[in-house]
C-alpha cells in the first residue's frame, strides 16, 4: 500500500524516498565516488537539458563509470516527466537533481565489475530567492590539475568547508579563490560584474565550474550592443570596485549579489535587469517539454 508523500526514482522505478536503496558498502556513501547534476524545470519543460546530460555523461567517463542506457536523453526525460507528476510538480516550477554512484568495496581503486546506480529526486522550486551575502573565506578552490573542475562530482567537501566558514561570518555562500588569489566562484553559482559598461566574469582557468547559464548568460552579453564581456583572471580589488554584481546557475538564473563582506551593490542595476528578462525570454523560446 503507498503511504509515502514523496517520492524518487532509483534506478528507473519509483519509489517512496524513505525507502532504503544505498548499502553501507557503497563506494558512492564511502568515499563520494559519484557524479550529479542539478536543473530546473518549467511546468513539464526542461532548458538545456541536453547540455546537463553531456556534462554528466563527461563527468561518468572521467571517473570510468559506464554511461547506463537508462540516462540517455529520451529515456531521461521520460523518467523526470513522471516523477514530476508523481510529485505533483507538472504544474510548477521544479528542482531535480540526478544522482549516479557506484558500489563497491572498501579501497580506492574501483572494479571493474562494479555496479552503477543512480537516482532522480525533485522538489518544487522557490517563486523567488533572497538576496545573497557574500563572505571571502580562507578556503580555497581546489586547482583543476587535481580535480576536474569542468563537472559536478558528488565529494563535495572544499564546498562544504567554504560555506561553514562564510556561514560563521554571517554570510550566505562563500566567494571562492583560486591558490593563486583569483576569483573563481562561489559554491552554488557563477559570478559576474558589472563596471561602467564592462561586464567581468573569471576565466575556466580560475578552476571554477563552467556553469551552463553561464555558457547562456556570456552568449547574451554577446549578443547585446550595450555592454563588453571581458573574461579573465582577476584579484578581490576588481569586484570590490564593481556597480553591481550577480550569480547565475540553473535554479537561481540570475540573481543580484547584495553584499561582498562589507561592500554593498546595487541589486536594482539595469544590466541585471536587463539579463533577468533576456534569459527568461531565452529560456522560454527554447523550452522543450519533458513529454511530447
Amino acid at each position: 500500500m503507498e503511504t509515502s508523500n514523496n517520492w524518487i526514482i532509483f534506478d528507473g522505478k519509483v519509489i517512496p524516498e524513505d525507502q532504503p536503496v544505498v548499502p553501507v558498502v557503497s563506494r558512492g556513501l564511502m568515499y563520494g565516488d559519484g557524479i550529479f547534476e542539478t536543473f530546473r524545470t518549467y511546468e513539464g519543460q526542461s532548458f538545456c537539458l541536453k547540455e546537463h546530460l553531456d556534462r554528466l555523461h563527461s563527468g561518468m567517463r572521467i571517473l570510468g563509470i559506464d554511461v547506463n542506457s537508462k540516462l540517455q536523453i529520451g529515456t531521461l526525460q521520460k523518467m523526470v516527466f513522471k516523477l514530476l507528476e508523481k510529485q505533483q510538480l507538472l504544474r510548477r516550477g521544479a528542482i531535480v537533481r540526478l544522482q549516479v554512484w557506484r558500489d563497491g568495496q572498501r579501497g580506492y581503486h574501483p572494479q571493474e565489475e562494479s555496479i552503477t546506480h543512480f537516482s532522480i529526486t525533485a522538489s518544487a522550486c522557490p517563486d523567488e530567492f533572497s538576496l545573497p551575502v557574500l563572505k571571502t573565506v580562507n578556503r580555497k578552490r581546489i586547482p583543476s590539475q587535481s580535480i576536474p573542475s569542468d563537472v559536478k562530482f558528488t565529494n563535495g567537501i572544499n564546498y562544504i568547508l567554504a560555506a561553514q566558514e562564510a556561514a560563521k561570518e554571517g554570510g550566505d555562500d562563500a566567494l571562492m579563490q583560486t591558490v593563486d588569489g583569483f576569483i573563481s566562484e562561489t559554491t552554488i553559482a557563477n559570478i559576474f560584474w558589472i563596471k561602467g559598461d564592462k561586464i567581468y566574469t573569471p576565466d575556466k582557468e580560475c578552476d571554477l565550474i563552467p556553469g551552463i547559464t553561464r555558457m547562456v548568460i556570456m552568449d547574451i552579453i554577446r549578443e547585446s550592443n550595450g555592454w563588453k564581456l571581458e573574461v579573465g583572471k582577476y584579484f578581490l580589488d576588481h569586484i570590490l570596485d564593481a556597480d553591481a554584481v550577480w550569480l547565475c546557475n540553473s535554479v537561481r538564473e540570475v540573481l543580484p549579489v547584495k553584499k561582498i563582506d562589507r561592500q554593498a551593490y546595487d541589486v536594482d542595476h539595469t544590466a541585471i535587469q536587463k539579463l533577468q528578462a533576456s534569459y527568461i525570454q531565452r529560456c522560454r523560446s527554447k523550452k522543450k517539454p519533458l513529454k511530447s
